[in-house]
């Protein structure tokens, strides 16, 4: 049995489509503000990662040469060869996976809060967290994870946003969750970034213990053609913190293509 990517496709066809790619226990309902922006005048693809969302999960463990080939042969299947990559997160990962293995696919690749590689240290950490949500559950690291990802003055003027990504979170299997921790704790693609061939558009906020500037610093030094953006007094979620901002950074490196 395959494993089914869901998916939501908006706006003209003719030109690359752009897919986003979103973070790890959330969905494809995160790019709303990009969905709307972009969805005018681009051929918009969002999709579901396997086990999040309405997507099947993936039919072993998730690796992420598996989950790039599950991307490549969905694109394969809607007949697109080409595509302009937004990857958030565990996104941004999965992104580099599909850039490296399947080189002509991407035309361009936008890298958002995410890593290349990690410490020995931080590998432990991730280990943990994937065996903190096998023990605990979705309602323990469910919390941990939005006061991680987002400041505390924004989980207070957005309490429905904060919200509803909660309730996205507490859908997920802990155990696939748990998976994907171990997954995202295997990340290293820094000796292979050498060998992306199309542009790079790295975007990290200031303020992001998760994927801080010295994560995307790291990318760009990585990669040939790559440019870093960092956004100030912004943590893990640019294209929710700051959707005006990371949608004019997006579209002005688009458009070079």
């Amino acid at each position: 049995m395959n494993t089914h990517v869901n998916s939501i496709r908006t706006g003209p066809r003719g030109g690359t489509p752009i897919v986003f790619i979103h973070a790890l226990g959330l969905d494809l309902s995160i790019w709303e503000h990009q969905v709307e922006e972009f969805g005018r005048d681009n051929d918009v693809i969002c999709v579901d990662l396997p086990g999040h969302g309405l997507s099947s999960p993936t039919l072993g463990r998730p690796t992420f040469p598996s989950l790039a080939l599950i991307l490549e042969d969905f694109l394969t299947g809607l007949s697109i060869s080409s595509v302009d990559v937004v990857g958030i997160s565990i996104g941004g990962m999965v992104a580099q996976a599909l850039a490296v293995t399947a080189p002509t696919v991407v035309r361009s690749l936008t890298l958002v809060a995410t890593n290349c590689t990690f410490s020995e240290e931080v590998r432990h950490i991730l280990q943990k967290r994937g065996l903190f949500a096998r023990l605990e559950g979705m309602e323990t690291i469910t919390p941990l994870h939005l006061e991680r990802w987002f400041p505390a003055d924004f989980r207070a003027k957005h309490p429905h946003v904060i919200d509803r990504l909660r309730k996205i979170l507490l859908s997920n299997n802990k155990d696939f969750h748990a998976d994907m921790w171990d997954m995202v704790s295997t990340l290293d693609f820094e000796a292979r970034l050498a060998a992306v061939i199309c542009p790079v558009l790295i975007i990290a906020g200031q303020d992001d213990p998760s994927a801080p500037p010295a994560s995307g610093q790291l990318i760009a030094d990585c990669v040939p053609d790559a440019t870093l953006h960092v956004m100030p007094q912004c943590v893990h979620f640019p294209p929710i913190e700051y959707p005006v901002e990371f949608n004019t950074l997006l579209r002005t490196f688009i458009n070079q293509r």
